[in-house]
């Protein structure tokens, strides 16, 4: 097993809530995705000079701690700083874990009993919500590459000459799995020019038949335990 620097690395196993993040399995993903993004520009810019790829996670712990709550739910808390500055990170139920707790070398922080912290609060500074900003959609591009036919989907639909920011909308947040992306694109090859209302009426029903499936299969899953319980005993 891979092992992590950061910390509470060892419990973060927790799924995405999101399916628009649905490709990233757990906060240790998350990091790996993140370690290819985080850059000068998505740092504090009171510590953008010290930055370095060496202390990557430094002035990025708002952003990290927001955006990884955007994917796997639960709340951000933070550690009081010296200077009066927050250090955040997420909890999820029990799982405690902090993304960019690496910036602190040695240091051991405590993480018990710490105030709740609110993105509304965070954001009131423009450029922290910049940076939110730019980070996710930094990741949101970065997982869009990992599917061929979702990039063949935004293709298409820019060829049909939609709106490029709805052309991102639809495949690289919504229809970003090779099942939705294909459905979709076998509707635009039949119906040639869609209007945009039909476009997202089509999208919210491959979306929609996507999740019954997904229910349909857990259902025979259980009822395939239940049948083994009554088939073997308890």
């Amino acid at each position: 097993m891979k092992k992590y620097q950061f910390y509470g690395w060892e419990q973060a196993d927790v799924p995405a809530t999101s399916k628009t993040y649905e490709k990233i399995k757990n906060p240790k993903e998350l990091y790996d995705i993140l370690s290819e993004i985080w850059c000068a520009d998505t740092c504090a810019p009171r510590m953008r000079e010290r930055w370095s790829k060496e202390n990557q996670t430094l002035g990025q712990c708002s952003i990290t701690a927001f955006l990884a709550q955007d994917i796997f739910g639960g709340k951000v808390y933070g550690i009081l700083r010296p200077g009066g500055n927050y250090h955040c990170y997420n909890v999820v139920g029990d799982c405690c874990f902090d993304l960019t707790s690496e910036q602190f070398g040695d240091e051991i922080l405590d993480y018990r009993e710490n105030p709740e912290q609110f993105r509304e609060v965070h954001f009131q500074k423009e450029e922290k919500r910049q940076r939110y900003e730019y980070l996710k959609k930094e990741l949101e591009t970065y997982i869009g590459r990992a599917s061929e036919q979702t990039k063949q989907l935004y293709k298409v639909l820019l060829s049909k000459g939609y709106p490029k920011e709805l052309c991102a909308e639809i495949a690289y947040k919504n229809m970003n799995t090779d099942y939705t992306a294909t459905r979709m694109l076998g509707y635009l090859y039949r119906v040639t020019n869609p209007r945009i209302e039909d476009l997202v009426d089509e999208m919210l029903a491959i979306l929609s038949d996507r999740e019954a499936i997904i229910q349909k299969k857990e259902l025979e899953h259980a009822q395939a335990v239940i049948n083994d319980m009554y088939k073997n005993g308890l």
